[in-house]
């Protein structure tokens, strides 16, 4: 060793070993692709208590000096509590696997014998005898921040030509909010400020990892998400001034920033840009007070900018942000570029109890009576009343909460699972998800639930989910702008008329990650048991067709799509191009 750092770093290895303090194996990749990135580890006191501990940082200056990456470790004490103990036990068990070599995809091997002893020369009698040299400011490693594709790039070009107004209509896995990063930094070397808007404290925390990773020297004023300390000060105020430079962001959750407090704190002008994710959402009645806010450039993100059933709501978010820039990236464009993985897709038909299909009669009726009353509704000259929506709403829920579902789902998961395999499953509120974990419970599989109103920690869960594999059955927390690679497998049980929500799921789904080359895609779609005399349900069969058939003429597996024809033929149903149907059914969530 020709360097003093190393030669006493490698003794100390050594003699580590040497002494049996330490033991080596090797993990790699059984299939030779890829490599062994987990990291994971258990520690055990003198009266057998562990502790236990998993993150992404590695044994690197930058996943551990200040100015290197942004990353997180998360550690778990066995005697604090059932729900930490549960998470050492696990992380235990799964550590003594991979030690054994008994985890799926992975062999571990032991060092090997002739550079064991190789290195056991540099061994010392003692640690006492081994004197660290550890330098305070390693070199920092090369900067491995993106630089923006051609798409990207045309896509910025177009909005500065169209006066910096725009929407960027870009598909899951089109990299809309790097785009946005990079015009973000365009504008910050101005010295001027820019404010980001997003709809849920989920994709407030992954902007932030976002900006942190591509513009590390921000400085970012976070508003909303349990997020205080900007109404102090005039923090705010002082974080939006002009001609300050500091590369400011404000990033806020769009229900924050419609606030009064957020809007009158605000030093507004020309001199910001303001940047809506999930633009969508800021048309909802109480979010859009937020567009009140003062600003020069504004650039709005969405897959599906339309408000589906609220052409008010559509029109205000192009009226302050601008247009559609052309070209939109579709879904199935970021398939054929190589950004998403292909897919099958496997719909399963269901029925409706006696009794949901009752309640679907009797809603029918009361909707159809509602819009008689309405010209315009009737006429298709205006958009629906409170109460259209509303029953439509109600309707639109016997479906996605069909008694069938949840035995559908826990069947064929049971059946198909595979360790290793990540499976999504998508309910429509907390009663199905409660009962679909039972089932997948009763079934032997170990479920993990996730949902906006869970205790305990979201992120964790996440995390666990996508290091280890398992099945995460959550409500439609996860829909938008969420990053889970990882995904295999996903079923939809809870389906929605509204096309931005299939759309958004299937994109969850597809996005790459490691080896992964396809998604498998499961579907719960409610047909009629007779269509001749349950003609109110014939509607809901062709709402259920349009968005399957979209899901299926995508995927490789085309048999799908000619099977649900077959069965719509079968009913005397054609079924058309898809309209832009559907209702906007979020929450606003008011802080």
């Amino acid at each position: 060793m020709s360097e003093p750092a190393l030669e006493s770093r490698t003794k100390l290895l050594a003699t580590l070993i040497e002494c049996g303090s330490l033991d080596i194996r090797l993990a790699v990749r059984s299939n030779g692709t890829g490599i062994y990135h987990e990291k994971i580890g258990i520690f055990t006191d003198g009266v057998g208590e562990r502790v236990s501990f998993i993150g992404s940082s590695n044994e690197t200056w930058s996943a551990w000096h200040t100015q290197g990456n942004h990353e997180s470790i998360e550690v778990f004490r066995e005697w604090v509590s059932s729900a930490e103990s549960e998470r050492v036990q696990t992380h235990a068990a799964h550590f003594e696997r991979l030690w054994d070599g008994l985890v799926i995809g992975v062999d571990t091997v032991a060092f090997p014998e002739a550079q064991r002893k190789k290195l056991l020369t540099t061994a010392t009698n003692s640690l006492d005898d081994v004197d660290v040299d550890f330098p305070d400011e390693p070199i920092a490693p090369a900067s491995r921040r993106r630089s923006p594709m051609e798409h990207q790039l045309a896509a910025i070009a177009a909005w500065e030509a169209a006066g910096r107004h725009g929407v960027f209509e870009h598909a899951t896995g089109s990299g809309k909010t790097f785009t946005a990063i990079t015009a973000i930094k365009k504008h910050l070397a101005s010295d001027q400020p820019a404010i980001v808007l997003v709809p849920s404290q989920l994709l407030l925390e992954q902007w932030r990892r976002e900006i942190e990773e591509e513009i590390p020297d921000s400085t970012i004023l976070m508003c909303g998400g349990g997020h205080t300390k900007w109404k102090t000060n005039g923090k705010l105020r002082a974080h939006t001034s002009p001609d300050l430079g500091m590369n400011r962001i404000v990033l806020s959750t769009m229900q924050t920033a419609a606030t009064d407090t957020f809007i009158n704190g605000v030093y507004g002008g020309d001199h910001l840009l303001i940047v809506a994710d999930e633009i969508h959402q800021i048309g909802s009645p109480f979010n859009a007070r937020a567009m009140a806010i003062q600003t020069g450039a504004a650039l709005g993100l969405s897959a599906t900018p339309i408000r589906y059933g609220d052409p008010e709501g559509t029109a205000n978010i192009f009226k302050r942000f601008g247009p559609v820039l052309p070209p939109p990236i579709t879904l199935q464009n970021a398939i054929d570029s190589g950004r998403l993985v292909n897919y099958e897709y496997h719909p399963h038909p269901v029925h409706l109890s006696e009794d949901e299909a009752e309640r679907w009669k009797k809603l029918t009726k009361q909707i159809s009576f509602e819009l008689a009353k309405s010209k315009k509704a009737v006429n298709g000259n205006g958009g629906l009343t409170d109460k259209a929506k509303m029953l439509l709403i109600q309707r639109s829920r016997i479906a996605k909460k069909a008694q069938v579902k949840p035995g559908l789902a826990a069947g064929i998961i049971c059946k198909e699972y595979e360790p290793g395999q990540r499976w999504l499953v998508y309910c429509e509120d907390s009663d199905q998800l409660s009962e679909t974990m039972g089932l997948l419970t009763d079934g032997g599989l170990h479920p993990i639930e996730y949902h906006s109103g869970m205790e305990g920690d979201r992120p964790a869960a996440l995390e666990w989910f996508t290091r280890f594999g398992g099945v995460l059955v959550s409500i439609n927390c996860l829909d938008e702008g969420i990053d889970i690679p990882a995904v295999s497998h996903a079923f939809i049980l809870a389906s929605s008329q509204n096309p931005r929500q299939f759309i958004q799921r299937r994109g969850r789904v597809l996005r790459k990650s490691g080896q992964k080359l396809l998604a498998v895609i499961h579907d719960a779609i409610v047909v009629p048991v007779d269509a001749e005399n349950e003609p109110e349900q014939i509607a809901l069969l062709k709402a259920e067709m349009i968005r399957a058939l979209q899901f299926a003429d995508a995927a490789l597996n085309k048999g799908a799509g000619s099977r649900l024809r077959s069965l719509a033929l079968s009913m005397g149903i054609t079924i058309d191009e898809a309209p832009n149907a559907g209702i906007e059914d979020e929450g606003d969530e008011k802080e």
